[in-house]
């Protein structure tokens, strides 16, 4: 008898960061690998992840803002890597990149609590640990976080969502992992990269590479 592979659920896997990932977990071959997108049923879409994965991956639909599709995204899984998340691009209200980034990140551990998930790792930002900090600590660690007072007094900030968009997620999502029963707790990861580069998975382009763009046209 051929034992399941366990399966790992990423959200966000039309995402430059979840597309990795999603690549990393099918290339190392012990996995069932279900990816997230707002509506699976979109053709155009998820074309290009169709292209690159085929059928080692399968699709289910989830937006961050519905918790239902959120559970039920999650159902069945051993493992939940969230990258899903709003980018704060100069034209994104604070309403658009804030909310969506927290509400998410609570129905996917409030997902994962429900389903038995074993282990959830998010992906968080640079951001969240010190961003307004001055000095920065060096080294950093896990005790820091990015001042939430500077944040506060500028909410409404477009510049700032993306750093409160993260922090408050985060904080969040530890929270909610510290109020679990000890013996329901999942482990609980969080990656916290700076700019991120690199030949993207997908044929279309992703932030970061906007950013450089937008960098080098001044």
């Amino acid at each position: 008898m051929v034992e399941a592979k366990p399966i790992v659920v990423i959200t966000g896997v039309s995402g430059y960061i979840g597309a990795h990932v999603c690549k990393k977990f099918i290339d190392d071959g012990g996995f069932r690998v279900i990816g997230t997108v707002r509506d699976k049923d979109n053709a155009e879409k998820v074309a290009p992840l169709k292209k690159a994965f085929g059928e080692d991956l399968e699709l289910r639909s989830a937006n961050l803002l519905d918790a239902a599709s959120m559970e039920k995204a999650v159902e069945g899984a051993t493992y939940l890597v969230h990258t899903a998340s709003p980018v704060a691009m100069s034209f994104a209200t604070p309403e658009e990149v804030i909310e969506p980034a927290l509400q998410g990140t609570i129905a996917a551990v409030e997902a994962a609590h429900k389903h038995g998930v074993k282990r959830v790792v998010i992906t968080s930002s640079v951001a969240a640990v010190s961003t307004y900090l001055d000095p920065i600590p060096d080294p950093i660690t896990e005790e820091n976080w990015a001042n939430e007072v500077y944040m506060k007094e500028n909410e409404k900030d477009t510049k700032c969502s993306y750093a409160i968009s993260k922090t408050r997620a985060e904080r969040a999502a530890w929270a909610y992992q510290a109020s679990m029963p000890e013996n329901e707790r999942f482990d609980l990861c969080t990656i916290c990269p700076g700019l991120v580069l690199g030949k993207p998975v997908l044929e279309y382009g992703f932030a970061s590479g906007r950013f450089m763009n937008m960098a080098m046209e001044g």
